[in-house]
């Protein structure tokens, strides 16, 4: 399986998201309106970035994650909802003063970066197909055959000048 790592780093997200969604809506806290809704969006940013990564995991097994398909872009948009939600759900403690959670969330940034370019590094390098029209190699070649003769005949003119200053011509 040539893509191995990016089916267990997408695998490994997804559940890291999910669990952490679930531990975000478990968590005792206090039965006021603002804190139950800012609980509720953070669960959910956690599990839709959840989602976007089993999403990743899904592509790459069935194969859609092809430029050609269209579906290129997908672990990219799994790692931005990643930090998106990382960053929710670290801003709402970070605020309340725990440390811990600042280095629990600063931790998990750098971890989804690195899984970012691992699996970024791991996609197949794809290159378009030269049209058979297209023409710019010959084109090239012909300019840089009719450079070179201009730059011969320039040379031969200036050969048979026996004036001092004619050679700066």
């Amino acid at each position: 399986m040539p893509r191995a790592l990016t089916v267990i780093i997408a695998f490994h997200w997804a559940a890291v998201l999910s669990l952490s969604g679930a531990r975000t809506v478990g968590e005792p806290g206090t039965a006021a309106l603002a804190d139950v809704i800012s609980t509720g969006a953070v669960a959910a940013v956690q599990f839709m970035a959840a989602l976007a990564f089993f999403w990743a995991m899904v592509s790459v097994l069935i194969g859609s994650d092809s430029e050609a398909a269209g579906q290129g872009n997908v672990a990219k948009i799994a790692v931005a909802a990643g930090l998106v939600a990382t960053t929710a759900g670290a801003i709402g403690p970070a605020l309340a003063g725990d440390m811990a959670v600042i280095h629990l969330g600063a931790l998990q940034f750098a971890g989804l970066l690195v899984s970012h370019l691992i699996m970024q590094a791991e996609r197949p390098v794809l290159r378009a197909p030269v049209g058979a029209n297209d023409n710019s190699r010959a084109a090239a070649r012909l300019l840089a055959m009719l450079a070179a003769s201009d730059a011969k005949i320039n040379r031969m003119t200036r050969q048979g000048a026996g004036a001092p200053g004619d050679f700066w011509r």
